[in-house]
């Protein structure tokens, strides 16, 4: 009977000491290295205190820069969920092609983010740019411009790429959660003479909880933590106004300044675990 007991311990001991070596230990690490001068001119390491962070939160640059991150993961996080939703509800419906749609609809989240970028980098090109030829064929050259290069178009030019990449992810996740709505609810909500849109407010939607929950956090992190796709659209430009905290940490890291850019990346690890515990802990109690 010992040996029965024991034997499950084995199992869970494996997955902990990875946990433990693959996670704990170089959050740890980098942890510590946030408060230290390392930095590639200088073999010895010092301890700074909290100085990295004090430049962080004093300096205007890094402060738009966590605006700027914050802005890109709020809005791609409501327009994923919305138009995901949508999608999930016309593809929900008993018709012909409707798995070849969500086939079409899913195969942008299978892509890589730096190939996608290649590509919609070549659409926004002011020169021979599909966006900007389809406009002078019709006739609306006057709205033609570098969308990239703009300061007034960059950040939603990417922004807009960033949701055309995993909306599809929102839209299985949401017919997931459709399907697992019994009929009886629906039907139940006929017969009191509610409507569609009565419908989808008061039975669809607090029966999608679950599935909201789980597209919020992965759409606020995969938010926060973006740095592919502007890299290779923008690198941050132009005038740094799609410059987000993952591209300053590359940056900051490429030119020798390692404890910074560790404390950066403390900054983004702290408010993304905030930020998910948070969604999940309200979202949980809207369920109960």
């Amino acid at each position: 009977m010992n040996h029965k007991k024991i034997y499950p311990s084995y199992f869970i001991l494996l997955p902990l000491v990875l946990y433990l070596v693959f996670f704990i230990v170089p959050s740890a690490m980098g942890l510590a290295l946030s408060f230290t001068d390392w930095n590639a001119m200088n073999d010895e390491i010092h301890f700074v205190g909290l100085s990295h962070f004090k430049e962080i939160f004093t300096n205007q640059r890094y402060l738009l820069v966590i605006f700027t991150t914050i802005v890109f993961a709020l809005v791609t996080t409501i327009f994923k969920n919305a138009i995901g939703l949508g999608m999930a509800l016309a593809l929900n419906k008993g018709f012909k092609t409707r798995n070849f749609l969500r086939t079409i609809f899913f195969f942008p989240v299978m892509l890589s983010p730096l190939i996608i970028g290649l590509v919609f980098k070549s659409i926004f090109n002011p020169e021979y740019g599909v966006i900007n030829g389809f406009l002078g064929f019709i006739s609306l050259d006057f709205l033609q411009r570098d969308w990239l290069g703009n300061v007034n178009t960059a950040l939603g030019a990417v922004i807009c790429v960033e949701i055309w990449r995993l909306v599809g992810q929102n839209m299985v996740i949401y017919i997931a959660g459709l399907q697992a709505i019994s009929e009886d609810y629906l039907e139940a909500a006929s017969i009191d003479g509610a409507n569609g849109f009565q419908k989808l407010i008061y039975v669809i939607i607090p029966q999608l909880m679950p599935s909201i929950t789980i597209n919020l956090v992965l759409n606020l992190i995969a938010g926060l933590k973006v740095f592919d796709l502007v890299f290779v659209l923008t690198n941050g430009g132009p005038a740094r106004k799609t410059e987000v905290l993952n591209t300053v940490i590359y940056k900051e890291y490429s030119s020798g300044r390692y404890g910074f850019s560790t404390a950066l990346g403390m900054i983004l690890f702290i408010f993304t675990c905030i930020v998910a515990f948070s969604v999940l802990k309200g979202m949980t109690r809207e369920e109960d």
